[in-house]
């Protein structure tokens, strides 16, 4: 045994092994689960995939805190969901430090040299398994409430056009018939007969909307 030839590995194999310790320490894109929701539109995460540390040995990965989460917005609007523990979300692990910009908001060095670093995180929410997939059709835009399926409505736009029907708005007609009565008996002939139906469009609408 003492007289044998101990060969080096070769170039390839070295950078195979360089490569494959790269990739394994470097953090790109994980899928999390909310764990708390803080007042500055961060989050805590914990990551849905165990971490190799030697051999076959396995470990969680930390709980990220501090975690900014995405928020679709432009112009001063912005789309609020209620986000709450137990929503899964994509994280994004920044290419490097971005402490400064999220307390300053200004354009200005990274604090350390650090890259793709579990502290550098940003949470797309609304990801889900294939055993929680959302109950969609695909034909038409679906804006849900934390009731869910079965209680959304279709939104009324401006130009669209209304129907009082004396079927279904039965109150209504009566008053204006009420109404129609005592102005006639005060002056005959003076209010045309009460219709059963009246169409209209809508002129204007609300700018923003709350759904419960």
């Amino acid at each position: 045994m003492s007289g044998q030839t101990i060969i080096p590995p070769g170039l390839d194999d070295v950078l195979v092994e360089l490569k494959t310790e790269i990739f394994s320490t470097m953090n790109c894109i994980q899928i999390g689960k909310i764990e708390k929701v803080n007042s500055n539109q961060t989050v805590e995460i914990s990551l849905q995939v165990k971490r190799r540390v030697s051999g076959d040995k396995t470990a969680d990965y930390p709980l990220l805190v501090d975690c900014p989460y995405f928020v679709l917005q432009g112009g001063g609007a912005y789309l609020d969901m209620p986000i709450v523990k137990g929503d899964y979300a994509l994280v994004l692990f920044n290419d490097r430090n971005i402490d400064t910009w999220w307390s300053t908001g200004n354009v200005k060095e990274p604090f350390d040299r650090r890259k793709h670093n579990l502290s550098d995180g940003i949470a797309l929410i609304g990801l889900n398994s294939s055993i929680n997939s959302l109950l969609s059709d695909g034909k038409i835009v679906r804006l849900l409430g934390p009731s869910g399926p079965g209680t959304e409505e279709f939104a009324a736009r401006s130009g669209d056009p209304t129907i009082i029907d004396g079927s279904t708005d039965t109150a209504l007609i009566a008053w204006i018939a009420n109404v129609s009565t005592v102005l006639n008996s005060l002056v005959p002939g003076s209010v045309p007969s009460v219709p059963t139906t009246a169409t209209g469009k809508i002129s204007s609408g609300s700018g923003e909307v709350k759904i419960g």
